[in-house]
């Protein structure tokens, strides 16, 4: 092959000579149909079939008899080839986040791990299991605070307590969305949790009820065949009571001689549902707490706060013929109520919720020491009612 090849078009390949006609100077036979040609690397990238490598031939073969089956489009499964580094790189992460969560709470991080979590408890949205086929979701503040650690004042009466997110009043009394059950109309479940809401109301945030009065309110929701109206009545003007008979049971109520309300908000928080009983009945379960400020009457400006917290577990039912006498519309029945009052004197047990103040209370190396302490402000558990009778459970904080 001549090394002289000099300036020539690449075409396509097909007819690539080095100009000469006719025979070859190295002894080539004159008949040789490629002595004309000059295989060099122009030439090969000239050409404009190329042949396929072994795999594809192979390939070509098999598919011919047996094609291939059809996958959809990104159908790959997934790589498993980086996995672990991606794994590592997820567990270094966590590890950095909890270093990071030990170092500026440490106190939290292992109350993780505890038992009793104080930051679960003071947690609003932390709720006891509720029966209910609804379920209303629990009212909170309209913007969050940290606890402080100060001591309550007239002026700032929640300070130290969860209760500061907590709604106001009447806004944390929260129903769920009423709908239809077996027996009842969605109107009727309605009713039903509507006059459940207003007895929390008339017994535990009515101005006159809290400054001692008779409820009446409390009572005219009641149904007036019901037994429990009668019995409150008179359990108001008694001096002696039955257990669970004393009105405070029912309805939150202090003695105004002695105690009056710091501030005009009570904060409250609890969770309610509905469901029918295992008879058909319609049933409304409820489940709050109510925090009181309070001070001494007439008490000045720098006298000492303190607080009483009411947690009341309710249950009220709207009875139906035939088996029951029916509850009249614009009435409820409660079958059942429970509560756990925090705050309140275990030596002077009348018809009144009665506080102890800082300055009053018992110094700690006393003999008499409370058998158990609570946190009333605890709402993750169910009421707890396996106290001894007599005994009166201190309280953790108040």
């Amino acid at each position: 092959m001549s090394e002289n090849r000099g300036d020539r078009d690449a075409g396509d390949g097909r007819d690539r000579t080095d100009g000469q006609s006719g025979g070859s100077s190295d002894g080539a036979e004159a008949n040789d149909p490629f002595a004309s040609y000059v295989f060099d690397e122009d030439f090969v990238k000239g050409a404009t079939r190329t042949e396929g490598s072994a795999r594809a031939r192979m390939l070509a073969r098999q598919w011919a008899n047996e094609p291939p089956p059809e996958r959809p489009w990104r159908s790959d499964p997934p790589r498993t080839r980086g996995r672990r580094p991606r794994l590592r790189t997820v567990l270094l992460t966590v590890s950095v986040l909890a270093l990071v969560a030990f170092a500026a709470a440490p106190d939290r991080v292992f109350g993780w791990f505890s038992a009793s979590n104080t930051a679960t408890a003071d947690d609003p949205l932390v709720q006891p299991p509720m029966t209910g086929l609804a379920t209303s979701v629990p009212s909170v503040a309209a913007q969050r605070q940290d606890l402080d650690p100060n001591r309550p004042t007239r002026k700032n009466p929640f300070a130290g307590s969860p209760a500061l997110n907590y709604a106001d009043n009447e806004a944390g009394l929260s129903m769920p969305q009423a709908k239809a059950v077996p027996g009842y109309s969605a109107a009727e479940v309605a009713e039903a949790l509507d006059l459940t809401r207003r007895l929390l109301i008339a017994g535990n945030l009515d101005r006159d009820v809290l400054a001692g009065a008779r409820p009446a309110g409390f009572l005219a929701l009641l149904d007036p065949s019901d037994e429990l109206v009668a019995r409150i009545d008179n359990a108001i003007t008694a001096t002696r009571w039955d257990s669970g008979d004393n009105p405070k049971a029912w309805v939150t109520r202090f003695d105004p001689k002695d105690v009056e309300p710091v501030g005009s908000v009570v904060k409250v928080n609890g969770i309610a549902g509905y469901d029918v009983d295992g008879e058909g009945m319609l049933t409304v379960h409820a489940d709050f707490s109510f925090v009181y400020p309070v001070a001494k009457t007439g008490s000045g400006s720098g006298a000492s706060v303190t607080r009483s917290v009411v947690r009341r577990v309710l249950e009220t039912k709207v009875y139906r013929a035939p088996r029951y006498r029916s509850t009249p519309r614009g009435r409820i029945s409660v079958a059942k109520i429970e509560n756990d009052i925090a705050n309140s004197s275990c030596t002077r047990e009348d018809a009144f919720i009665r506080p102890e103040f800082p300055e009053d209370r018992i110094p700690a190396d006393a003999p008499t020491k409370a058998p158990a302490t609570i946190d009333p402000y605890d709402r993750s558990k169910p009421i707890d009612n396996t106290s001894a009778p007599g005994t009166c459970p201190s309280v953790s904080r108040i």
